[in-house]
């Protein structure tokens, strides 16, 4: 791998791999495995997992490191570097997941605040407006018969 090329991070075990590291001081690949399996319902092959985190080592992202002085399991720990890394990937996944989030969002029609699930919806005169709440929809309808 050159030096100058950025690790890729195009699937969602690495993504996951990733957040393990920023959420733990100190990880073993073995957790990983393991957390991979429970949280993702995935059997990721342990020699893709040390691949990455060997490749995570070479560019100076994470050190091997151990959870206390004379332990035997090698664990992982995120570097100053790293932790630049990770927050440029979770960066671009957030504005991923805003554009995908953008598309389903609506506007309360009394108060403005965001909705994107669990709003509550009612036709006024033949028109369908989101609310937040029903006394938001209640006060919409209010200040419409004021104002005709």
């Amino acid at each position: 791998m050159s030096g100058n090329q950025e690790i890729k991070i195009q699937s969602m075990t690495r993504f996951y791999i990733l957040l393990l590291l920023k959420s733990r001081k100190i990880i073993t690949g073995y957790q990983i495995l393991k957390a991979l399996e429970k949280d993702l319902g995935t059997t990721a092959s342990p020699t893709s997992v040390y691949d990455f985190l060997k490749d995570l080592k070479s560019k100076g992202y994470v050190k091997n490191a151990t959870k206390s002085v004379g332990e035997r399991a090698k664990g992982f720990k995120l570097l100053p570097e790293g932790e630049k890394f990770v927050d440029r990937i979770f960066s671009r996944f957030n504005n991923l997941i805003e554009v995908a989030i953008q598309s389903k969002l609506h506007m309360c029609a009394s108060c403005g605040v965001r909705l994107y699930d669990d709003y509550h919806s009612e036709t006024i005169q033949g028109d369908e407006f989101h609310f937040c709440c029903k006394h938001c929809a209640m006060a919409y309808k209010n200040s419409q018969l004021e104002e005709d």
